[in-house]
């Protein structure tokens, strides 16, 4: 790459963000940290009515969150409002544009804008039917209206220098070329055609670019309208501020969804109109769902803010939506970031859509647990615990590191953790009737004596170490004729409540002695008659 590149994330700011839109952040992000240059970020912020500061703090701490750090002050659209008008003047001066009366001010495709960099000579014959509305003759063209049910006019305005060639057939036989139907002089007002016109005939014209990911996209130029640069208010759209604030910030590389692609072809137009070089262009395609259609709320969680809430990692969020539609090609789909901007390549990032996965979402967050370090999931497993009603401020960090290695082989997200360990924040547990039925009542009740021997041996374990208690009740089995399996689950539904939990004697080690025979005394009291 010749020169450092600058990229840059534009998003409008308006309530949560779609995970479609921060994989473009993160794929612009990669892009800046493969190649040295630098990640840029604009807040389009000109719908100051949904743009609110709740959106605009929602959306940068989503960006926080994940780790999409930017490389200088972020741009907000609304404050470069002035620079966007003052542009809309030079193409006002340089005459490339017109401001219609009372109306808005229209950017003309034609003439000079027509850069054989983007708008290619003319190729095939092409005819247009026009038999179901009126031409009329322009300043510029022609203006081909029709009416809709409600009488309203549509009109479809082509400019001379699309339509090379021209000939109109008319509906009662005969043409006209197109000489002698655009030779009037300029300045003239605009006339209908006297004969009713059948087809526009002519060799068509096409505006192309190379798409970074897409490869070669074209339009033809007679289906691109001119194109409204300032509203009647003065306010301008946004394909004016959009090319402007690019301009402004040198960026180099526009890399967005594929929403955009048909705004690419008139930006062009906009960047000629400026006399500024345009960026290079590349468009992602789309995340869908499982019927191939945009991924949406519907679909699921797809706002950042939706899996964070449930437990995943930003690291696992990251990696997972940089494998919607990219991959190294080696097979391996676990990278941290630096590994990920080490290899990332715009070649290849894929040109069809990408299906989101939740199941592989969820496994890939499950693997980012288990390979953490405890003391690394601590902040986030407090918050869990706090939101779940648990005083996590009061909780030894050493402890709860000990129980997050326990549970972290599991666990799919951080959620999980409060769930499964709920029984260690509580002073008693409640009795799941199933699990008590099938591991202390069944049998004539062995259960109730396996824990009431159990209660027993351990009131009298001197250490209070998951070898030693498992030591101590296999002895305890043996001298009563028992597997080790018969040990586990009475003094699992004893202290947890239920038949799963993560190793027994692991987990009595950290539930502690004085809660551990509590609750054994406890279960062995829900059995009238039976001896601890």
């Amino acid at each position: 790459m010749d020169s450092k590149p600058r990229v840059r994330f534009a998003p409008s700011p308006t309530g949560n963000v779609h995970i479609g839109n921060i994989r473009a952040a993160i794929y612009n992000w990669l892009f800046a940290r493969r190649n040295g240059g630098s990640f840029l970020l604009r807040i389009e912020d000109t719908d100051l009515e949904r743009s609110t500061p709740e959106a605009i703090q929602t959306l940068l701490e989503a960006m926080r969150w994940l780790g999409l750090d930017y490389d200088e002050e972020p741009l907000y659209q609304s404050g470069q409002i002035a620079r966007h008008r003052a542009a809309a003047e030079k193409m006002i001066r340089d005459g490339f544009a017109s401001r219609l009366p009372a109306g808005p001010t229209l950017l003309h495709l034609d003439g000079g804008l027509l850069d054989p960099a983007f708008v290619g000579e003319p190729r095939e014959e092409t005819e247009i039917d026009v038999s179901k509305g009126e031409l009329f003759v322009t300043r510029r063209g022609v203006d081909y209206v029709t009416r809709g049910s409600d009488g309203k006019e549509h009109h479809n305005p082509v400019s001379r220098d699309a339509m090379p060639g021209l000939v109109v057939r008319l509906a009662g036989g005969g043409e006209i070329p197109g000489e002698k139907l655009l030779g009037q002089p300029p300045g003239s007002a605009e006339k209908a055609l006297a004969a009713k016109p059948a087809g526009l005939r002519f060799r068509r014209r096409y505006v192309f670019y190379h798409d970074l990911v897409l490869g070669r996209l074209e339009k033809p130029l007679d289906s691109i309208r001119d194109l409204v640069i300032l509203r009647s208010d003065q306010t301008p759209v946004f394909h004016l501020a959009n090319v402007v604030d690019d301009a402004t910030q040198g960026v180099t590389h526009v890399l967005r969804g594929n929403d955009h692609v048909e705004n690419t072809y008139r930006h062009l137009f906009i960047f000629r109109a400026l006399g500024e070089k345009p960026p290079r262009y590349g468009h992602f395609p789309m995340i869908v769902n499982a019927r191939g259609k945009p991924y949406s709320k519907r679909d699921g969680d797809a706002y950042v803010g939706d899996f964070r809430a449930k437990g995943y990692l930003p690291e696992c969020l990251f990696n997972f939506l940089a494998l919607c539609g990219w991959g190294r090609g080696d097979g391996v789909e676990i990278m941290d970031r630096r590994e990920m901007a080490a290899h990332f390549d715009l070649a290849r990032v894929s040109a069809s859509p990408s299906r989101l996965n939740p199941e592989k979402l969820a496994w890939m967050n499950g693997q980012y647990l288990m390979r953490a370090a405890p003391e690394e999931l601590l902040p986030q497993v407090r918050a869990e615990l706090a939101a779940s009603g648990t005083a996590a401020g009061d909780i030894d960090p050493a402890w709860l590191g000990r129980l997050i290695r326990l549970e972290q082989e599991r666990l799919k997200t951080v959620r999980d953790f409060v769930a499964n360990t709920r029984f260690f924040f509580v002073d008693r547990v409640q009795l799941d009737p199933k699990a008590v039925d099938k591991a202390l009542r069944k049998n004539d009740g062995l259960g109730f004596r396996i824990l009431a021997g159990l209660l027993r041996v351990f009131r009298e374990t001197p250490a209070w170490l998951a070898g030693d208690l498992e030591k101590a009740a296999l002895a305890y089995g043996e001298a009563q004729g028992l597997k080790a399996g018969d040990l586990a689950q009475p003094a699992r539904v004893a202290v947890t409540g239920g038949l799963v939990s993560r190793g027994i004697w692991e987990t009595l080690e950290l539930l502690g002695r004085e809660k551990t025979l509590a609750r054994m005394e406890q279960a062995l009291a829900a059995q009238p008659g039976a001896q601890a």
